[in-house]
């Protein structure tokens, strides 16, 4: 008897294999609110979410109890489980923070680009190109295009000092493309704060058939959280869709 043996592909249709799952044009659903991959608890939870946010929606909508409750009232559940999470996590130095901070001096207000985590968590589209030496990210929001070294083993490069995007490497886990970003600079937001040298590190996962986008958004930053926190992010394909040059802050305003 003749036994059959299976041999893995070669190394390059694996690689166009991750290639063909994640580049393309990704649209969150404030921009493509009908397309069907879309669930219910997506748009209770459209832009980002702790990951606990998300399993509390689906505990919500599968008990036959809330039947009779309406979307908008668990939404408001699941946010205030967020909300007490998050809370939970932060340090004596990041409640101080949030404390003070004041929405008229938000960088994007003031005409000044948006933090690493605010560009990846924005809701416009975002386009990804895989090449053999680095990956590229064009995120619509604030036009900032981002091209990402690809690891060959060996660290992130140092910077002279913690910068808006940090230094940052990207590699495969299968069809899970990673984007390691080290020394960020701080920010504070009205959801989120972080300081200088915080690790920020992106997992975007294709579905199986190619039209979904599931991101991982990991903050790690012992001065701000007591444990790493992890968003949840979910985009779709939408090939039809085009990254928009916007023009600058400058160019909109009329300031410098």
């Amino acid at each position: 008897m003749v036994g059959v043996f299976s041999c893995p592909p070669p190394a390059d249709v694996l690689q166009a294999q991750e290639r063909t799952a994640i580049q393309g044009i990704w649209s969150s659903n404030f921009m493509a609110p009908d397309h069907p991959e879309w669930g219910i608890e997506d748009h209770l939870c459209p832009i980002a979410c702790p990951s606990i946010a998300r399993q509390q929606i689906r505990s919500l909508l599968a008990n036959p109890a809330n039947d009779t409750r309406s979307l908008e009232e668990l939404a408001q559940e699941a946010t205030q489980v967020a909300n007490q999470y998050v809370a939970g996590l932060l340090t004596e130095g990041a409640r101080e923070r949030r404390k003070r901070y004041d929405p008229v001096a938000n960088p994007t207000i003031l005409c000044e680009p948006p933090s690493l985590v605010e560009t990846v968590l924005a809701p416009l589209p975002i386009a990804i190109e895989v090449h053999d030496d680095r990956v590229i990210i064009h995120h619509e929001y604030w036009n900032t295009v981002r091209a990402i070294r690809r690891s060959t083993g060996q660290s992130s490069p140092p910077v002279d000092g913690a910068t808006r995007l940090g230094s940052s490497v990207a590699r495969f886990e299968g069809v899970t493309l990673i984007v390691e970003s080290r020394n960020v600079a701080g920010f504070t937001s009205a959801a989120i704060t972080t300081t200088d040298g915080a690790r920020i590190v992106e997992r975007y996962t294709a579905s199986g058939n190619g039209a979904r986008l599931d991101l991982e958004l990991t903050i790690d930053d012992p001065a701000s959280y007591r444990e790493p926190l992890v968003l949840a992010q979910s985009r779709v394909r939408t090939p039809d869709e085009t990254i928009l040059d916007i023009p600058s802050c400058e160019a909109i305003s009329g300031r410098p």
